[in-house]
């Protein structure tokens, strides 16, 4: 069996961080987002797209104050990347997956957020699509959870890392929680050729 890539638990950091979103009987699990190769896909698009705006921008700048070009080069990149580090990490902050002991959230946003949850009781189906591209290069993919009730609400987590270890933490979760609470739910469809610990 190769690597787990969600052994781990909570940082201080993140805990701390996360509080205010937990009820007073849950703890927190996992706390992820979008995967790291969709961020650095991110960041290089970030860069390539307004990066020869800023560098021209520079190399005129440099041009009108009759300085040497090399620094208007400069000038641009250091503005292009700073750029694309802005926007990668409010991209990182504004999508968070959390996994607690109760439910699942998804927090959007930075300055307005925004939650969904499900308590895992709730949870009646989950789905992972991973398109061979992403799952053979990029290792990351998309997880649907369905819920149970009159709105059938889906929650849908984007460019996660690695989802078949992230929907099988989150089935031995919701199993967890089923056997401490002595609900009878039906078992979690799983995906085919998957191992399940």
């Amino acid at each position: 069996m190769g690597k787990l890539h969600y052994r781990e638990a909570p940082s201080e950091k993140e805990k701390k961080s996360f509080a205010k979103f937990l009820a007073e009987d849950e703890e927190l699990v996992l706390a992820t987002g979008l995967g790291k190769a969709y961020l650095r896909s991110q960041f290089i698009i970030a860069i390539a797209l307004p990066g020869i705006i800023f560098i021209l921008a520079g190399l005129g700048f440099a041009y009108l104050l009759k300085l040497e070009l090399v620094w208007g080069l400069v000038l641009g990149l250091l503005g292009d990347c700073s750029l694309a580090t802005l926007k990668t990490l409010h991209l990182y902050h504004a999508n968070r997956y959390i996994l607690t002991t109760r439910r699942v959230l998804v927090k959007k946003g930075v300055f307005t957020v925004q939650l969904h949850s499900a308590l895992y009781d709730k949870i009646t189906h989950i789905e992972v699509d991973q398109p061979f591209f992403d799952k053979i290069l990029m290792h990351y993919g998309t997880i649907v959870i369905d819920t149970a009730g009159m709105n059938k609400v889906e929650i849908i987590l984007k460019y996660i890392d690695y989802p078949i270890e992230f929907k099988n933490l989150l089935e031995r979760l919701i199993n967890r929680e089923r056997e401490q609470y002595g609900y009878r739910g039906g078992p979690i469809v799983t995906v085919e050729g998957e191992v399940v610990d």
